[in-house]
């Protein structure tokens, strides 16, 4: 199933955009994050330029929690586990895979490195601080380990906007339903 990698590369970004955008949830809230996904990949010599978007429903956070993939029609198409102590879980259409961790998985998934432990603080509005950034022109936002990071939109409940600067060129976008 062609379509089932490019899946699994928007649920994995919705996973990280929900975790980290979501305002705080009480303990043991049982209503899943939502929302709706883009990531966009640029055209290499090897492979042709890539647009996905997918629905998602998150709960936990970035230390544990599970993540539900669904198609156009609603339907469950991934489900990924993760816990700090026993790594990450993916069940798709290929069955169930095990990963050290959750960066480890999305490796796999999107098949580009990402900064994942940046990118949990950008998708909040904000550098991440074990690493230099520089302002983004424009003062919408700033330039760090090599992504161009957008805040223009933030506050008007779309997430941040995240493109990789060197190629292949990446880009996330995501918007998490209101009242989630």
């Amino acid at each position: 199933m062609t379509w089932l990698r490019p899946a699994l590369a928007v649920g994995l970004t919705a996973l990280l955009a929900a975790c980290a955008s979501a305002p705080p949830r009480t303990p043991g809230s049982a209503a899943p994050l939502s929302g709706r996904l883009l990531v966009k990949v640029a055209a290499t010599h090897d492979v042709p330029a890539q647009s996905h978007s997918a629905s998602f429903e998150l709960s936990g956070d970035e230390r544990e929690g599970q993540m539900r993939l669904m198609g156009p029609l609603g339907t469950q198409v991934a489900l990924a586990r993760w816990s700090t102590a026993g790594g990450a879980t993916l069940q798709d259409a290929q069955g169930t895979r095990q990963f050290a961790d959750l960066a480890a998985l999305a490796d796999e998934a999107l098949g580009e490195p990402i900064p994942l432990g940046a990118l949990l603080h950008w998708l909040q509005g904000r550098p991440w601080a074990a690493a230099p950034h520089q302002p983004l022109a424009g003062g919408t936002g700033f330039v760090q380990l090599g992504w161009a990071v957008d805040l223009a939109q933030w506050a008007d409940g779309a997430l941040v906007e995240a493109r990789r600067v060197d190629p292949p060129g990446v880009t996330v976008r995501a918007k998490l339903d209101r009242g989630s």
